[in-house]
């Protein structure tokens, strides 16, 4: 632009020089004028080269300019490329997608409201040893994980919704125990074990998880016994018996399926009774009760085939006494 600019203004004073020297040059005033011409245009240029500076001024600052935002640019990239490499400051950048967006979708890691709940439980039973089973101990869980003791409210069976939230805990962890049991025997790592010696082995490892809160236990055992959850409490208890006996071996679909279940039941419920006044060590009284139990069951079922056995022999010998005595008095003889 600036050579453009000086091209112009130098055409300009060349038109000027040439009117000059198309002039005619007979007298001297016209020769006077002729220096004039020159001195004029030597004056032009002069001021044009002034003029000229500026401009290359002004190109070089923008040139600076230049350099310096593309320099810029390039630290700004390397920075980007530091970022996307440093997986820290990756998570950092990326927006929480934890919640619900403003479309309505759900993040990955979107917690509803069941889990929140369980996660809740699940912090509460570190303080039922302090609080018992109660809300207070809700309450310290929710304040542990950050969340304000309005949350409480989720839980509308108040310290039920904990009792029963322990049970189906500890029902899960039994199941998976003696499902990798019977996976153990099933490849041949194990051998298996006699019925009585499983149910009561089942038994033992199901009641000491009560342990670590037996003090408080009888507390939850009245929570239970509430009108509003005794259905849970039975549904909790029959999915317990019923699990242990599958993994016995029990696959009945009589009567027998049901009388098992009951005399289960029952060895169950009397060994916690014992357990939560057993104050010897290691609850020993407790497993001890719990052996005889067991034993009485068997012994019950052996009994019960006995005398199923028994009643089959003396049916047989009657109907065999009545054959001989037909034949004795001739009633069997054809006629």
């Amino acid at each position: 632009m600036a050579a453009l600019l000086r091209g112009v203004r130098a055409g300009r004073a060349l038109r000027g020089l040439a009117s000059v020297v198309a002039a005619p040059a007979a007298t001297n005033p016209q020769c006077s004028g002729l220096r004039r011409g020159f001195h004029c245009a030597a004056l032009r240029l002069q001021d044009e080269s002034k003029s000229d500076k500026p401009s290359s001024s002004s190109s070089s600052t923008y040139h600076e300019h230049y350099q310096a935002h593309s320099a810029e640019q390039d630290t700004a990239a390397a920075s980007q490329g530091d970022s996307a490499s440093d997986p820290v400051a990756e998570e950092a950048a990326r927006p929480n997608t934890s919640y619900q967006d403003q479309s309505g979708e759900q993040g990955e890691e979107y917690e509803t409201e069941e889990q929140l709940q369980a996660r809740i439980l699940t912090a509460a039973l570190e303080f039922v040893p302090q609080h018992g089973w109660s809300m207070e101990a809700i309450a310290s869980a929710a304040e542990t994980l950050g969340l304000s003791s309005a949350s409480t409210g989720m839980f509308y069976n108040g310290a039920g919704d904990l009792v029963l939230h322990f049970i189906t805990q500890c029902n899960s962890q039994l199941t998976d125990i003696l499902a990798e049991q019977h996976k153990q025997i099933q490849l041949g790592q194990a051998e298996p074990k006699k019925t009585a010696d499983f149910l009561r082995d089942a038994v033992e490892t199901r009641l000491r998880m009560y342990i670590p809160y037996v003090e408080t236990w009888p507390q939850a055992m009245s929570i239970l016994l509430l009108p509003h959850n005794i259905p849970d409490s039975l549904k909790h208890l029959s999915t317990l018996v019923d699990d242990i006996w599958y993994y016995a071996g029990d696959r009945s679909t009589d009567m027998n399926w049901y009388t098992k279940r009951a005399a289960l039941t029952g060895i169950y419920n009397t060994t916690e009774l014992v357990m939560v006044q057993d104050s010897s060590p290691d609850f020993q009284e407790t497993w001890n009760f719990l052996d005889n139990r067991i034993q009485d069951v068997v012994n019950m079922a052996t009994t019960a085939k006995q005398v199923q056995s028994t009643g089959e022999t003396v049916v047989q010998g009657l109907m065999g006494a009545a054959v001989t005595l037909k034949n004795l008095t001739g009633m069997n003889q054809r006629r």
